[in-house]
């Protein structure tokens, strides 16, 4: 998978030979570099570079030769953007940005060219100038992205990410039913990262894949543990389950069917202690694709769950059209519908909705007595929130497995 990457260069060595097809850009962390040209022959210092500046992004933009050699005056360590990463993050882009980028990578060429024929070169460092100026905000919120994507794919490989499991509960009968598996990662030096800043960096960078396929992996793992650790007075005849989240990436990585069967197959756990979790968005951006894999997965044994129902821009029709099983109803609906009633008519529409079409329902975010009761009193199978229970880390969960204490309401 094609993501940026941290690399050092020694002083004097070249980051960028002018001439070179443009194979990657980079980003300096830590050093100076020397930008030359050659004029006649000679070679021609045109600017410095240093700590958070990109470098070599226009011969990627439009497919042209490097325009200058780039060597490292000092040590350096920069991150380097693969001509991959970076051609999938453009063909994401809207038509309009693309446009824009080539207009002003052709502009910036033309400025150099004219620039280039004079003897003094400083136009051309201070246009560079003047555009970081003009642009800090876009910089600093693509430096940190960047950062946040190669840090996680080192978290990937040093085991930095963790899942945490929230409890479900059978609020008709008080039981345990399952739990939902939710990625944390503790970065060794800036603690825990909330989900919000990480997520959709990885689905950006295409790491989500790897993410996906790490969560369901883990929870495979932990199933067996936590089936093994249940108290039947507390999770009833059922089986626990554990919900395990899939984005519109892996759905369009069109082998993702295949995975979650081997992975099952390879742990022996029961299909169906496993429930798929997906967007309303992937309904939207995909249907295709996600209809054949959801129905093979279904096929399988797995429940198929619609998470944070409500809040797409989803289509009712989708809702036949697709092999579901669970609609979860999105918190922002359960907080607000103790203090406002269209949210509370809302609430009764989904649950007959999901009656209708003979779907169970997982009502999320619930916090309060009140709200606990009020689903409970609308005929709400499950239940999940900090009423209940916070994520808990999977010796926690083993616990709660083993010692929790339905809450009165």
């Amino acid at each position: 998978m094609p993501v940026t990457t941290k690399k050092q260069f020694k002083r004097g060595e070249l980051l960028i030979r002018e001439g070179e097809p443009g194979l990657c850009a980079y980003i300096i962390e830590n050093g100076n570099v020397e930008i030359v040209v050659q004029r006649e022959g000679q070679p021609l210092q045109i600017g410095t570079r240093g700590p958070g500046s990109l470098i070599g992004e226009m011969a990627m933009i439009d497919d042209k030769p490097r325009t200058a050699t780039v060597r490292a005056l000092e040590d350096c360590d920069v991150l380097e953007i693969t001509r991959e990463d970076f051609a999938r993050r453009v063909e994401s882009a809207d038509p309009v940005v693309k446009m824009v980028m080539r207009v002003i990578t052709n502009r910036y060429r033309d400025m150099i060219g004219r620039t280039n024929s004079f003897v003094s070169v400083t136009p051309t460092s201070h246009a560079a100038a003047t555009t970081a100026e003009n642009s800090n905000d876009i910089h600093d919120i693509a430096m940190s992205t960047i950062k946040i994507q190669n840090e996680l794919k080192v978290a990937l490989d040093q085991k930095q990410l963790m899942l945490y499991y929230q409890p479900i509960i059978d609020v008709q009968n008080m039981k345990i039913a399952g739990f939902e598996a939710l990625m944390r990662w503790k970065h060794p030096e800036k603690g825990m990262i909330s989900p919000g800043v990480f997520i959709p960096v990885a689905e950006e960078s295409g790491l989500i894949l790897e993410l996906s396929r790490f969560a369901l992996s883990q929870t495979c793992q932990t199933v067996a543990k936590l089936t093994a650790a249940a108290n039947p007075a507390l999770t009833g005849s059922h089986p626990i389950f554990v919900g395990v989240n899939f984005s519109v990436k892996d759905f369009a990585d069109g082998d993702i069917a295949s995975f979650i069967r081997t992975t099952l197959d390879k742990t022996g756990v029961n299909p169906a202690q496993i429930h798929l979790e997906i967007t309303e968005s992937l309904l939207m951006e995909a249907p295709e694709a996600a209809k054949e894999a959801l129905e093979k997965c279904r096929n399988y044994g797995i429940d198929i769950s619609i998470d944070d129902f409500g809040t797409g821009y989803s289509s009712l029709s989708y809702l036949h059209f697709f092999p579901i099983d669970t609609l979860k109803i999105d918190q922002s609906f359960i907080r607000a519908m103790t203090t406002h009633p269209a949210s509370l008519v809302l609430v009764k529409s989904i649950i007959g909705l999901a009656r209708g079409l003979n779907m169970k329902i997982i009502a999320e975010g619930v916090e309060t007595a009140s709200e606990a009761r009020i689903v409970r009193e609308l005929g709400v199978e499950w239940v999940q929130g900090f009423f209940f229970s916070k994520p808990l880390p999977v010796d926690d969960a083993t616990k709660f497995l083993q010692e929790w204490q339905a809450p009165n309401f």
